[in-house]
C-alpha cells in the first residue's frame, strides 16, 4: 500500500535535504558557504575547493634548477614540502602552517676484497643509509621550527667482532624559528653549523651515494680507517639571511647575499651537555647570483676538550673553507676546499697538526629522460703539515685521492632517484688497499 503524497510532506523532506548538504558541506572560515537556491538545485554537487598548495621555502629557489646543486641557506636547505595543513585557529595564537616531508634512501654496496685485510671488502651487502622525516611549521608572524628524525642512525661504536652496528631513531634536526624580516633570521636548537657547503646541502640533493671523502672520511670497513673534516651539527645559536638587491618577496633574482653566525657547544649532535663550559664560533658569508651561481667562505674556532677525566686534553680547533657553485642549462659544477688545524695547548710536545680536503665535482642532466651523468674528484690529506721530525714517516704519505664516476636517473613523473658510483680508490703509501667500490641507490622523497 502506497502513501499518499501531501504537500507538506513535500516541504519536510525539501526542508532535510537541505539540512543535509548544508551539514556535509566542508565550511571554510574566510568564504563561507552559500546555500542552495531555486537556481542551484540541491540535489547538484557542490563545487569542488581547490586544493591548497605549500608554498615553496624561501631557500631553494625555482623547480627548473639542476637537480641537487643549490642551496642558498647557510645552515639547512628544506625539503620539497609534501602535505600542509592548517592548525590551531585561534585568534590569540595564530595559525600554523605545517610541512611534513622526508625521504628513503636504501643502497647496495659493494668493497673489493682485500687480499691483506680481512675486514676489507667482506660485508657487501644492502644497507639503509637514511630513513628522515621532517616537520615544519611556519606562522604569518615569523614563529616557527623545524623538527626532523633518521630511523637509520648508526647507534655506538662497532665492535672488533662484527663491524654492523645496529640502528636506532636519533633527532637530526630540532630547532625554534624566529625570522621577522627575510634577512634577519634567529635559530635556537640543534642545526648544521654553517661551515661546509657540501654538507649544507641535505643528502637527498646529493648528487652521489656517499659524500666526499674528505667531509665524512673513511669508515673501517672501507679503508683504513680516518675520520672527515668538515663540521655536521651541533647544538647552538645562529643568525641568519640573505637579500637580493632586485628581487621582488622571496625570489632569489640577481645579485644578493647571504650570511650566518654561529655560537654552538663544538660538540657533535645528540650530547646532552657541552664538554666544558667553552663555545665555537662560526661565521659563513655569500655571493650569489640568482640560483645559478655562489661564492662563499667560511671560518670557525672551537676550544674543545677530549678524554675522561682525569685525563681530560684541551685543544684548540680551527678552521676555513671556500666554495664555488655554478649552474645552468642542466649542467652544475660544485668545487670546495677545506683547511683544519689542530694544536693541544695541554701537551706542548706535540706539534699542530693541519688537514687539507678538497673536491670538484661536475654534473649534466639531460632535459628528455632525467638522466644525469656525474664525476667527482675528492681529495684528504689528514696530516698535511705535521711537523714532528721523529713521527714525519708516519704521515707523509697518507693522502687520500677518490675518483668517482655516477649516473643517476631522475625520473621525470614521480619522486625517485636512481644512482649508480663506481669509485676508484688511489691511496698513498701508508693507507693503500685493494678497496675501490660500487654503489647503487633508490632514493623516494615526499
Amino acid at each position: 500500500m502506497f502513501l499518499r503524497c501531501r504537500p507538506w510532506h513535500l516541504t519536510i523532506a525539501l526542508s532535510l535535504l537541505l539540512s543535509s548538504v548544508a551539514v556535509a558541506q566542508e565550511i571554510d572560515e574566510d568564504e563561507p558557504v552559500t546555500p542552495p537556491t531555486l537556481e542551484q538545485p540541491a540535489d547538484e554537487p557542490p563545487e569542488p575547493k581547490p586544493v591548497q598548495v605549500a608554498p615553496k621555502h624561501e631557500d631553494t629557489g625555482e623547480d627548473d634548477r639542476p637537480i641537487g646543486v643549490f642551496a642558498v641557506a647557510p645552515a639547512l636547505a628544506a625539503q620539497t614540502p609534501g602535505l600542509t595543513v592548517r592548525g590551531n585557529q585561534g585568534a590569540s595564537v595564530g595559525r600554523w602552517q605545517l610541512t611534513l616531508g622526508g625521504y628513503l634512501r636504501t643502497a647496495y654496496s659493494w668493497i673489493q676484497d682485500d687480499p691483506a685485510l680481512e675486514l676489507i671488502g667482506r660485508n657487501d651487502g644492502f644497507v639503509m643509509l637514511d630513513a628522515r622525516l621532517s616537520l615544519e611549521g611556519r606562522m604569518d608572524n615569523g614563529l616557527g621550527f623545524v623538527f626532523e628524525l633518521d630511523g637509520a642512525a648508526p647507534l655506538g661504536q662497532a665492535s672488533a667482532d662484527s663491524p654492523a652496528r645496529p640502528l636506532a631513531v636519533r633527532i637530526t634536526d630540532a630547532f625554534t624559528i624566529y625570522r621577522p624580516y627575510r634577512f634577519l633570521e634567529f635559530n635556537l636548537g640543534q642545526f648544521k653549523a654553517p661551515f661546509d657547503l657540501e654538507e649544507l646541502l641535505p643528502n637527498s640533493d646529493l648528487l652521489f651515494v656517499h659524500r666526499s671523502v674528505g667531509n665524512r672520511g673513511v669508515l673501517p670497513v672501507e679503508g683504513r680507517a680516518i675520520d672527515g673534516i668538515s663540521v655536521s651539527r651541533e647544538l647552538g645559536l645562529q643568525l641568519r639571511g640573505n637579500y637580493f638587491l632586485f628581487a621582488e618577496g622571496d625570489d632569489l633574482e640577481g645579485p644578493g647575499l647571504s650570511y650566518a653566525l654561529a655560537l654552538t657547544n663544538g660538540q657533535d649532535a645528540n650530547r646532552s651537555i657541552n664538554q666544558n663550559d667553552r663555545l665555537a664560533y662560526y661565521a659563513r658569508a655569500g655571493l650569489h647570483w640568482g640560483t645559478n651561481v655562489s661564492l662563499g667562505a667560511a671560518y670557525f674556532h672551537n676550544d674543545d676538550t677530549f678524554g675522561e677525566a682525569p685525563n681530560r686534553i684541551d685543544r684548540s680547533l680551527r678552521g676555513w673553507s671556500a666554495d664555488v657553485l655554478v649552474s645552468a642549462f642542466g649542467a652544475s659544477l660544485l668545487a670546495n676546499v677545506i683547511q683544519r688545524t689542530e694544536s693541544t695547548p695541554d701537551l706542548p710536545q706535540e706539534a699542530d697538526i693541519t688537514s687539507m680536503a678538497y673536491q670538484v665535482q661536475i654534473a649534466y642532466e639531460e632535459p628528455f629522460f632525467g638522466f644525469q651523468p656525474a664525476y667527482r674528484l675528492a681529495y684528504l690529506d689528514p696530516t698535511s703539515n705535521y711537523t714532528a721530525p721523529d713521527q714525519l714517516d708516519l704521515f707523509e704519505s697518507d693522502a687520500l685521492t677518490y675518483h668517482t664516476l655516477g649516473l643517476n636517473y631522475n625520473a621525470p613523473n614521480y619522486p625517485v632517484r636512481l644512482m649508480a658510483n663506481y669509485t676508484f680508490t688511489m691511496e698513498q703509501d701508508q693507507r693503500q688497499l685493494d678497496n675501490d667500490r660500487f654503489d647503487i641507490l633508490l632514493q623516494l622523497v615526499w
